[in-house]
């Protein structure tokens, strides 16, 4: 914990207060992220790629696109459609896997199906840099392949059109699959306000850094859903005034939560969901999105009470256990990740492989799993945080020891885990800073703790957690959204650790994050 005074002041904001230039200086920006703040760039990809793909789809006669299972996945599918659309194509067909029959990724079933239908072309968005045998199959039945992704490449595509980040100059190198094909949409000058904030979104969903072109298409995007109505993503959230980490906590998990539980929901249909401009549909969907996610949330429950008793002293956590719900191994570990701030992975035997999830917020996961041998895996993928894996169950011991093994000799990313103490704070002040939305990966906010006043009460907040109410202090509240912690800890606690939020109607509240 440092204390607010003991915070030196970032003079590149002398416009500012005090306040926004203490907080801002405890980040330690670069002078390019300093001008990306005070004066925002807005920059088209001139790429040539950028028009070999709008040549790709406008060359199509009948066009299946090919998704995956998550936000990013969903929101791709979804931008490449509406871009079809505007580009004239009529005839076009998409496909999201079931995340447990199908698994991560292209297969022959769907590019056989894919022909037999008569589609000429193959577009797959946040997937296929891994699918060689696939598409080799797909080309060999004369179909033309495309490739919109940024998953890890291991080995280059032969004669395969790729739209990678990697491949782009640096402004564009960090991007997720929608960001890419928002890229497309821009070149056409085709960004309609469902294509802004379903970019936005994913970028947020896929963790990307909000520096460069992601922190352009967030803003972009934040200002969209501000300014106009999406009935699809309003109907998912109670939000007015969306940020960041309104999108990323209120809204992802739950278009997440269907693919997750595609052991009784087909996310083929979040992809309707988000193309419709039916009012009425959208909001007979919402209603059974927020079901699955209440769902989704109970077996995460269960998952983590499950997985924080195996934690161990270690480098990583490495957790199997058969009990847990498929759909929920990639949150529970990161909630175990969060918990002990180390990797953390979460298997579960399935058939002949155990299939699992890895997060991490010191080590790049892509760098661990380029150091190993990929003869362990039937299948693997993912970003420097979040991987998926299946690993062959006749090597799983030799998998753990290889990781074991590699996972300390990995540079680490600097995490700032000290909350910052300060004795009071007013919204004027919280507003000018809220001015350098949007907050996320790369640039996060610290947590701001308080002193915990003498008078309170504590009141319980039936199935969310609990809630300080103070007398005689400047704050009139704050909130915990823990339903685990007793309210002893809360009475014995001296600290209170977490984020301010401004109500519209009720004010200055404080969400607790921890007490210490």
């Amino acid at each position: 914990m440092i204390n607010y005074n003991n915070l030196e002041k970032d003079t590149r904001f002398k416009d500012y207060s005090e306040f926004t230039q203490k907080i801002l200086g405890y980040l330690n920006l670069s002078d390019m992220q300093v001008e990306q703040l005070l004066t925002p760039r807005y920059q088209v990809c001139e790429d040539i790629i950028i028009d070999d793909v709008i040549d790709f789809i406008k060359n199509s006669k009948k066009l299946m696109i090919f998704g995956d299972y998550d936000a990013d996945g969903v929101a791709s599918t979804s931008i490449s459609i509406m871009i079809a659309k505007h580009l004239g194509i009529e005839d076009v067909g998409y496909y999201i896997p079931n995340r447990f029959d199908e698994g991560y990724g292209l297969n022959t079933e769907i590019v056989k199906a894919s022909y037999l239908k008569g589609y000429s072309h193959l577009l797959l968005v946040d997937n296929g840099v891994k699918a060689h045998t696939e598409i080799e199959y797909a080309k060999s039945l004369g179909l033309k392949v495309a490739v919109v992704d940024h998953h890890l490449i291991e080995k280059p595509l032969d004669d395969v059109l790729l739209l990678h980040p990697d491949h782009l100059d640096g402004y564009f190198n960090t991007m997720c699959a929608s960001g890419l094909m928002y890229l497309v949409a821009e070149r056409l000058n085709f960004l309609t306000p469902k294509i802004k904030a379903y970019a936005a979104l994913a970028t947020i969903a896929d963790v990307m850094p909000l520096w460069n072109k992601n922190r352009e298409i967030v803003k972009v995007g934040l200002e969209a859903m501000n300014e106009i109505p999406i009935a699809n993503i309003d109907a998912l959230s109670k939000v007015r005034d969306y940020t960041a980490k309104d999108l990323a906590f209120q809204v992802v998990p739950k278009i997440n939560s269907v693919g997750r539980m595609a052991d009784i929901v087909n996310m083929n249909t979040m992809v309707k969901y988000l193309l419709s401009d039916d009012e009425v549909l959208i909001q007979q969907y919402a209603k059974q999105v927020l079901n699955i996610n209440d769902l989704r949330k109970n077996k995460g429950k269960t998952a983590k009470n499950i997985a924080i008793r195996q934690v161990e002293d270690g480098p990583i956590n490495i957790i199997i256990d058969n009990s847990i719900h498929e759909g929920v191994l990639g949150i529970v570990a990161n909630q175990v990740c969060n918990y002990t701030m180390k990797p953390a992975i979460l298997l579960k035997r399935s058939g002949d492989v155990y299939k699992g999830s890895g997060r991490s917020n010191t080590i790049s996961l892509k760098d661990l799993f380029s150091k190993i041998n990929p003869d362990y895996f039937e299948a693997f993928g993912g970003h420097d945080f979040a991987f998926g894996m299946s690993v062959k169950s006749e090597m799983i011991e030799s998998f753990i020891e290889d990781v074991e093994t590699v996972v300390p000799t990995l540079p680490k990313k600097d995490i700032k885990q000290e909350a910052v103490l300060i004795d009071n704070v007013s919204i004027s002040l919280l507003q000018e800073l809220k001015q350098f939305e949007p907050f996320g990966e790369g640039f996060q906010l610290p947590m701001f703790a308080l002193e915990k006043p003498k008078s309170y009460k504590i009141i319980r907040l039936n199935g969310y957690g609990y809630k300080y109410i103070f007398d005689d202090f400047w704050l009139k509240d704050a909130v915990y959204f823990n339903t685990e912690i007793s309210q002893n800890e809360l009475h014995r606690a001296q600290y209170l650790v977490g984020s301010f939020n401004i109500h519209p109607r009720f004010g200055l509240s404080f969400l607790l994050d921890m007490v210490k």
